[in-house]
């Protein structure tokens, strides 16, 4: 039976809090417009050239929905743990690929938002993402959070 936590808030238990909903939130809020536009977000895809192009729209259909299941989870601290751990591995991914635009000199929209205004890959970029990593990092060695749904 799914249960939420009402304990006492500690600051470490409102700063994960925090984090959950600042990265599960964000990564949910990035879901919506390439769920909306799929294949504007496959064009996207298409630009970073590391998928053969018979993969782009398997991804660009199934990543978004990936999105929302995880953020959702994390936003809910549903299975704490695990959830944070499939957020960064994600953000982890789409980490590795704003890299490897940037090195190739790719001047391309990070297609973070689909088509609804991302940003320029970057070493910028590259450090947000392993901000919201490093937020679940923290999560995932001490998923100690307030208003959290357990099982």
């Amino acid at each position: 039976m799914t249960q939420i936590r009402l304990t006492t808030p500690t600051p470490f238990g409102i700063a994960t809090l925090v984090v959950r909903v600042l990265v599960g939130g964000y990564v949910m809020f990035a879901a919506v417009p390439k769920i909306a536009d799929p294949l504007a977000f496959a064009t996207s895809i298409g630009h970073y050239e590391l998928l053969p192009s018979a993969a782009v729209n398997a991804f660009a259909l199934v990543i978004p929905w990936l999105e929302v299941l995880v953020g959702t989870a994390l936003v809910l601290g549903l299975r704490l743990r695990t959830s944070a751990i499939l957020t960064g591995v994600l953000i982890l991914v789409f980490t590795a690929a704003v890299a490897w635009a940037v090195l190739h000199n790719l001047q391309i929209d990070c297609g973070c938002f689909g088509s609804q205004g991302g940003e320029d890959v970057s070493w910028s970029k590259v450090l947000k993402n392993l901000a919201m990593v490093a937020g679940c990092g923290l999560i995932v060695w001490k998923p100690e959070s307030w208003l959290r749904l357990d099982h």
